[in-house]
């Protein structure tokens, strides 16, 4: 049975896409068979794949309202072994249509069922927020990746999140083993940021991954491009940290030695 990771974080411009793409292109090229979910209406997961959905395609939204089965809704992607759940701007009304309907935080953990079985990793990038979108992630995740800036604004609302995480584990979704930050967006030269580096690693010790992703040109100008980093430049620096990333994911998982 496949593993879902959801990478959360409420706050913008945390390198959360960048990561679900870049890890889940790793993990591919890895062996493993990998499923990434857009649960963000502003597409950014989809169009850094260079996946834009036609008027009349379903999409997640339709997965989540039931009109359309995963069969209907999952592309494949320009990386073997990696497809994609892809998103549109008809995401942005599925928070309004959710409100007071049954089961609304676990419907993407209904709508997975399936998948679980025929997949090694199911990753789910999240919108900015914690609406019922991020909720639904959480409630169908078997643990969260939390991308983090070592920057002090960056760090601001990370109780708030951790609490919501707790509170889904409690009341929603017991299987949800646990958290861990991934330090990005990290740029050496700066002062803060080496600060940052050391309060993260001292206050969370073993939460946070070993592997940092550091300030890279090659990972924007993949995205731009549609493509994975490893993808577009294999040998730069952001490719080869998210595929030690994909490493180190799999060692904490038993699943390479």
């Amino acid at each position: 049975m496949g593993r879902i990771i959801a990478i959360a974080n409420q706050k913008g411009g945390t390198a959360k896409t960048t990561s679900t793409i870049n890890l889940g292109a790793s993990l591919a090229g890895a062996g493993k068979k990998v499923l990434l979910a857009d649960l963000d209406p502003q597409e950014n997961l989809s169009n850094g794949l260079g996946i834009k959905l036609n008027e009349d395609d379903p999409g997640v939204y339709e997965l989540l309202m039931e009109k359309a089965t995963a069969e209907e809704v999952i592309k494949e992607t320009n990386v073997p072994g990696l497809h994609l759940i892809p998103s549109s701007i008809m995401l942005s009304a599925a928070e309004a249509e959710l409100a007071g309907d049954i089961g609304q935080d676990r419907l993407l953990k209904w709508v997975l069922r399936e998948q679980v079985e025929k997949y090694d990793y199911i990753i789910i990038d999240t919108p900015p927020n914690l609406g019922v979108l991020s909720i639904n992630a959480l409630a169908a995740a078997d643990e969260v990746i939390i991308p983090l800036q070592p920057q002090a604004f960056a760090m601001a609302g990370m109780t708030k999140l951790l609490e919501i995480i707790e509170k889904v584990k409690r009341r929603i979704n017991p299987n949800l083993r646990g958290w861990a930050l991934l330090l990005t967006m990290v740029d050496f030269r700066r002062n803060e940021d080496k600060r940052m580096l050391k309060e993260v690693r001292d206050n969370y010790l073993e939460k946070v991954f070993n592997t940092e992703i550091r300030v890279n040109s090659k990972l924007i100008e993949a995205s731009r491009q549609g493509v994975a980093a490893r993808k577009y430049d294999a040998g730069s620096t952001g490719a080869q940290e998210y595929d030690a990333l994909a490493r180190e994911l799999l060692q904490l998982h038993g699943d390479i030695a």
